[in-house]
């Protein structure tokens, strides 16, 4: 049907062109037949692919254009559950710090108390010291009194005046 057109549009062309010996005649009229004859071949040829570009141009732009939306979700999904991961590791890092505060709290209570324990015992086994201490000391001090007594035959004593004198010396 497209060639018959064609056909018909070149004879009517051949036959307005073919009388053109006249002077003073301009060519605009078959100039005019020729471009639409052009125009109607190009667009008879190209129009189809030119269609076909660009809605497979605009066909592939749709399709970027959905995976970049696709892309974008799945990144904001994603920045959405890092989000929540980081508020479960901030909470988390919260109780820890609390249990580490007090097992810290324990573990001081139990050493000062455990040096408080300590510390009495080592009062209480320095008293005992002392006591034992000044013990040795009043049976030495006692007995030096008595070798100097017992060594010193001039001296006659009696008990009453060997009584007090032990007590002045441990005294």
């Amino acid at each position: 049907m497209n060639l018959k057109i064609f056909a018909l549009l070149g004879a009517v062309a051949v036959s307005l062109f073919a009388g053109s010996g006249a002077e003073g005649h301009t060519d605009i009229v078959p100039r005019t037949v020729n471009f639409l004859i052009f125009a109607a071949i190009l667009y008879y040829l190209a129009a189809e692919p030119v269609k076909n570009f660009f809605k497979n141009r605009s066909a592939s732009i749709a399709a970027q254009l959905e995976e970049v939306q696709t892309k974008l979700k799945v990144a904001k999904e994603e920045k959405q559950k890092a989000q929540s991961e980081l508020e479960k590791a901030k909470a988390f890092a919260k109780e820890i710090e609390e249990v580490t505060q007090k097992e810290i709290e324990i573990l001081v209570k139990e050493i000062k108390e455990h040096g408080e324990e300590e510390l009495r015992a080592l009062e209480k086994s320095f008293e005992e010291n002392m006591e034992l201490e000044r013990r040795k000391r009043i049976r030495a001090i006692t007995k030096e009194v008595l070798e100097d007594l017992f060594s010193d035959k001039e001296i006659a004593l009696d008990k009453e005046k060997f009584v007090s004198l032990i007590v002045k010396k441990v005294a």
